[in-house]
């Protein structure tokens, strides 16, 4: 019997979003609970994943007041992918967990491509290795805290299959996720098999691995400790939808091919559905989409609406909108930010590159640094684009926080010279994704097409007469990362 309502949660790099969802997908009530970030050391960022399911139990107790609260039926779930995540048999962290955008393992990389072939593993696994992936970290792990992996009984891959495991008790991780993390096979959509990791010197590892399905599978059914924690019948069905990219893409309107869009989160990226892997020399990460024969193609951005964090933080303000609104009032600069404040990963892949303002001058106000950030960003994702799209890309559509945001949309439009559109759900289509996908899995969908367009969508289009000043602009942008290269190197 098809479910008429669906609790799902979105776990994120800053917070955990809970909404109830009816089967055209529409939403009716939702919470949200942020958590930290830690960053211990150089190139270590690190979340707790206690404080995942405390604020997931924090945010659910918030929907609970809400009358169709009763009606739920099913849960689905995603969230941020690609973290080292490592259990005990309970579900409790032996570890902080490893966050993707963690880049402490740069040797070990090295290790892993020297060991196995950076051609070899590009061609198994869609991807190039690097310090973000997983054999990296484990290795890692295993040269630095060995006895971690004695307290542990399972290794999961992204925050939704923690979820999972709390409310189920099964581990368990979906082909998107899983292919972000440099240990599935691209093709057959398996782990990879004993040989390779032999090879990578991660064998003994391999009973800690969790099961992979398809994203939007049915894992189980909530175990009566969570159907108690989230006052919701025993056995009611958990079904793993695909991390955090692959929810949104369906959710944003992708999950066919044809129409590419970008998500604006902490991170972010630019992305659409394909028949097709795209090309790693192009800096395009391939993913593995939840239908068996489609791919996922991604420019991932490591800090996208991070940059705009740290920059509040520096301002001592919380109110977004208004900075945003008050920088864009500004006359555009000459001033150009390189916004890898944590490295980048598409087009370039340098985690030794970092953020910097050029351009500065005894004229330069706090307004000026602020919009140089927010077009800083936005020439990020127009290089992004470019890398992703072997021919012009006609429109897209924004999603995620940074999208409610207007004003910053607008300057995507000016920026990418193309309309923009912006979703009339912008900040839920993760968690709509999420439920798409597990409707599909169940066959109650036929497929991954738009579904409960209930307004129109905003569209913005470009203003013709910031192009000429806009193109200069990120021509230059382009050229200040080589220059600065070698510069960022040795400043480790």
């Amino acid at each position: 019997m098809k479910p008429a309502l669906w609790l799902a949660f979105d776990v994120g790099t800053s917070g955990v979003k809970a909404a109830i969802i009816d089967g055209q997908t529409a939403v009716l009530a939702s919470a949200y609970r942020e958590y930290p970030t830690h960053t211990p050391g150089k190139g270590m960022v690190e979340q707790d994943a206690a404080d995942w399911w405390r604020a997931t139990a924090d945010a659910t107790r918030e929907l609970r007041q809400h009358p169709a609260y009763r009606d739920i039926a099913a849960i689905a779930l995603t969230g941020q992918m690609q973290d080292v995540i490592l259990i005990d048999a309970h579900g409790n962290p032996t570890r902080m967990v490893l966050l993707y955008s963690d880049t402490r393992a740069q040797d070990e990389a090295q290790d892993i491509i020297k060991a196995a072939g950076a051609e070899y593993l590009q061609q198994l696994t869609g991807n190039e290795q690097d310090a973000s992936t997983f054999p990296a970290k484990l290795l890692w792990l295993a040269r630095h805290e060995s006895q971690v992996f004695k307290s542990s009984q399972h290794l999961l891959f992204g925050a939704a299959d923690f979820l999972a495991f709390k409310l189920t008790g099964r581990a368990a991780a979906d082909t998107t996720t899983a292919a972000t993390t440099g240990l599935l096979n691209l093709h057959t959509r398996q782990l990879l098999d004993d040989s390779t990791l032999k090879t990578l010197n991660l064998a003994e590892m391999r009973h800690l691995f969790p099961d992979v399905r398809n994203g939007g599978a049915k894992i189980g059914g909530l175990h009566k400790q969570a159907a108690d924690a989230l006052d919701l019948p025993e056995d009611t069905p958990v079904h793993l939808g695909p991390g955090d990219a692959g929810a949104t893409t369906i959710g944003a309107g992708s999950g066919e091919p044809g129409h590419a869009y970008g998500y604006i989160g902490s991170s972010g990226w630019v992305a659409f559905s394909d028949t097709r892997p795209g090309n790693p020399q192009q800096g395009v990460f391939t993913l593995a989409h939840p239908r068996q024969d489609y791919f996922i193609q991604v420019a991932p951005l490591l800090t996208a609406g991070g940059n705009l964090d740290w920059m509040q933080s520096l301002m001592g303000s919380s109110d977004y909108a208004d900075a945003i609104n008050t920088a864009l009032q500004q006359p555009a600069t000459a001033l150009i930010y390189l916004p890898y404040l944590n490295g980048e990963r598409s087009p370039i892949r340098d985690p030794l590159a970092r953020g910097a303002f050029i351009g500065l001058s005894q004229q330069t106000s706090m307004a000026d640094l602020y919009r140089a950030v927010l077009e800083g960003v936005v020439y990020a994702y127009r290089h992004a684009l470019a890398a992703l799209a072997s021919k012009r890309i006609d429109r897209i559509t924004l999603t995620g926080g940074g999208s409610r945001s207007t004003a910053w949309c607008q300057l995507f439009a000016d920026v990418l010279n193309i309309p923009v559109t912006i979703a009339q759900d912008a900040a839920f289509v993760g968690v709509r994704g999420a439920v798409q996908a597990a409707q599909v899995s169940a066959g109650w969908l036929p497929d991954y097409q738009p579904v409960n367009i209930t307004a129109p969508d905003q569209v913005l289009t470009p203003n013709p007469s910031t192009r000429e000043h806009y193109d200069r602009q990120y021509g230059l942008f382009r050229e200040l990362y080589p220059s600065l290269k070698s510069v960022f190197a040795r400043m480790v």
